[in-house]
């Protein structure tokens, strides 16, 4: 009976153990994982300039902030045809849209083309003045400030007339006949200039220069080549203090109809002298000021310039200008 109660014992012994090494040695199960969602990769965008409103066709774009906005587009397809798209809105700036563009419509480089000379007219200040036309004046370095005029300066026209007069003068000339002097009208022509302020206010649209030969020389008429042209100036050299001499270049002023008239006969009336000089105005100067005009009466009465002192009078005896009676010529003697 002992014997078995110990047999029972050890039994219940290692059926523990064997339970503990089952429980330790027993692969744990993986825990199950849930997936997480992925998030996807953002798409790099990139602004263009896009319709704000409904925009007719043959519409000039002066107010961008009206018609333009930006947009998003996909960084792809604005590398697809980068010069299709405009990135900033100050691009399009006096732009005309060939056709009609809806609102948030991405705007191309084929829906627009640059604004012709007659959309940068200005307009005038009141609503019933006329409008400006475009003049074309040729000006040089003394006539047109120097070169430093640029597109929307406001200039104004000083001009130069010769005014030629015919003036009768009381003359003394001897009589061949009588042999006394009597009086003559004479005639003289009395040249004289005056020089005033006839268009005030008026503004550069454009400059048109002409273009610098890149040749390496001109032919001569010896068939030799002469000297090379020299290089043109680099920018700085053309925003400092150098100048070409001689060079001459055009403006085109927009001014009314009546200011074209004048300058279009001051014109006609050049001599190889030039007789229109620009003065260059400030910016915001708009004001008309009233001049006199100059004349030398003017510069000597109200200027003060002096006059040359006059020549003293000549005296002359009588018997020189009251010629007396005639005398006998004398009868040479006979020579020895």
């Amino acid at each position: 009976m002992r014997r078995g109660g110990l047999l029972l014992l050890l039994g219940v012994i290692i059926a523990a153990a064997a339970a503990l090494l089952f429980f330790f040695f027993q692969t744990p199960p993986a825990p199950e994982t849930t997936a997480l969602p992925q998030e996807p990769t953002p798409v790099p965008l990139r602004k263009v300039v896009a319709a704000r409103i409904d925009i007719p066709a043959n519409t000039v774009l002066t107010d961008t902030e009206t018609f333009l906005t930006l947009r998003d587009i996909p960084e792809t397809e604005y590398n697809a045809a980068p010069d299709q798209y405009f990135t900033s809105v100050s691009e399009l700036t006096t732009k005309v849209t060939l056709r009609a563009l809806n609102a948030t419509e991405i705007i191309r480089a084929r829906d627009l083309t640059d604004a012709g000379l007659s959309f940068q007219v200005p307009q005038p200040d009141a609503p019933d003045a006329p409008r400006n036309k475009v003049f074309p004046l040729e000006v040089g370095n003394l006539t047109g400030v120097a070169d430093q005029i640029r597109p929307g300066d406001s200039v104004d026209l000083v001009m130069t007339y010769e005014i030629r007069r015919i003036i009768i003068r009381p003359s003394l000339t001897l009589d061949p006949e009588t042999g006394q002097l009597v009086v003559t009208p004479l005639e003289e022509t009395l040249v004289d200039r005056v020089t005033k302020t006839m268009v005030q206010n008026v503004e550069v649209v454009r400059v048109l220069k002409p273009a610098i030969p890149q040749d390496t020389g001109t032919p001569t008429p010896g068939g030799a080549q002469a000297q090379p042209a020299p290089p043109p100036p680099s920018s700085a050299q053309q925003q400092g203090d150098t100048y070409v001499p001689g060079a001459q270049w055009i403006l085109l002023l927009a001014m009314t109809d009546q200011e074209a008239e004048i300058v279009k006969f001051t014109l006609d009336q050049q001599d190889p002298k030039p007789q229109i000089t620009l003065v260059l105005r400030g910016r915001d100067d708009s004001v008309v000021e009233e001049t006199t005009g100059i004349t030398l009466r003017l510069l000597t009465s109200r200027y003060g310039l002096p006059m040359p002192e006059p020549l003293q009078p000549l005296a002359i005896a009588p018997e020189e200008i009251t010629p007396g009676p005639a005398r006998p010529t004398p009868t040479p003697l006979p020579q020895p």
